[in-house]
């Protein structure tokens, strides 16, 4: 196999472990491989590194990327990648007291359901796709499931003065 096909035969590998698209091409990956001839191990080891290396730097910039990944794929070092992306985005959270509802405090969990853990959590517990505001009980539950997984959830912040006044409703 030439250089190129066996970057184009790895960034494909890649590529299947995505379920919306594609992650990279091979011009992404081309200009990280040192050129000049090498054993076949040796080339396909520094493809997989490249692949891996610009991976890591688009987690690492944009973490809600993960989501475009498999819950789990062939390559061990791609799902550590892939679990550390799907941490720093579940720290990123910024859960929202709500004004009172009729069972105490409401919160605005919708950032949550938009994470790869949150979503997997609040599905499990019951909660539709739909639902974005839970009650305090409600809340609780979801605080002990994470932590059961040893996962802790940002603290709920209030609203700003400026956010309670633009969620208001504004009559003309």
């Amino acid at each position: 196999m030439t250089r190129a096909e066996r970057i184009e035969h790895w960034v494909d590998q890649l590529n299947r472990f995505a379920e919306y698209g594609e992650v990279l091409t091979e011009s992404d990956v081309e200009p990280r491989v040192e050129p000049g001839e090498a054993a076949e191990a040796v080339l396909d080891a520094r493809i997989q590194k490249a692949l891996l290396t610009i991976v890591k730097e688009r987690l690492d910039a944009k973490p809600e990327l993960n989501q475009r990944f498999k819950p789990t794929t062939e390559w061990k070092i791609l799902n550590q990648l892939l679990t550390v992306a799907r941490l720093k985005e579940l720290t990123r959270v910024r859960i929202v007291k709500k004004g009172r509802t009729s069972g105490g405090a409401g919160f605005d969990v919708d950032e949550l359901s938009r994470t790869f853990y949150g979503r997997q959590v609040l599905k499990g517990l019951g909660f539709g796709k739909q639902r974005r505001i839970l009650n305090k009980t409600e809340f609780e539950k979801v605080k002990a499931e994470f932590a059961k997984i040893k996962l802790t959830l940002p603290e709920a912040v209030e609203p700003t003065t400026t956010e309670k006044y633009f969620a208001q409703d504004v009559a003309p």
